[in-house]
């Protein structure tokens, strides 16, 4: 086969498109807030956004429970909790919460009953000056 034949044309954008789909997967930063105020949506048993980045100084935090059952948000950095939005009824919105984190890595969880288990995690970046 040559480089122009139909064949080799299709296997050439079946491997593009295979390499653009894989290299999506791993590198997605997810979503960049460049504001103060992170609104977290949460149902069964997701949080969204799933992977979010924040600036650093003073944050708001607002969820909004989009599911059926209850659920809260628990804010993990180093193994301890460092902020907390208590119990969000089905249909509700929480209020709001300031905190003001030090640039790392924190892992978002609803812990009522077994929702972390199920999955329902997400991640906050604080992101340096």
């Amino acid at each position: 086969m040559s480089a122009g034949t139909p064949a080799t044309r299709s296997g050439l954008l079946l491997l593009l498109l295979t390499g653009g789909v894989l290299s999506a997967c791993g590198a997605a930063p997810g979503t960049v807030i460049s504001g103060h105020e992170l609104r977290l949506r949460e149902d069964e048993f997701r949080i969204l956004p799933y992977r979010v980045s924040v600036p650093p100084g003073r944050l708001k935090i607002v969820v909004v429970n989009a599911g059926v059952l209850a659920h809260n948000l628990v804010i993990e950095h180093g193994g301890s909790i460092v902020a907390s939005v208590p119990t969000v009824l089905p249909g509700a919105t929480s209020a709001p919460i300031k905190r003001t984190l030090l640039p790392g890595v924190y892992t978002l969880a609803s812990s009522l009953s077994n929702q972390t288990n199920l999955g329902m995690t997400a991640q906050l970046t604080v992101r340096a000056r």
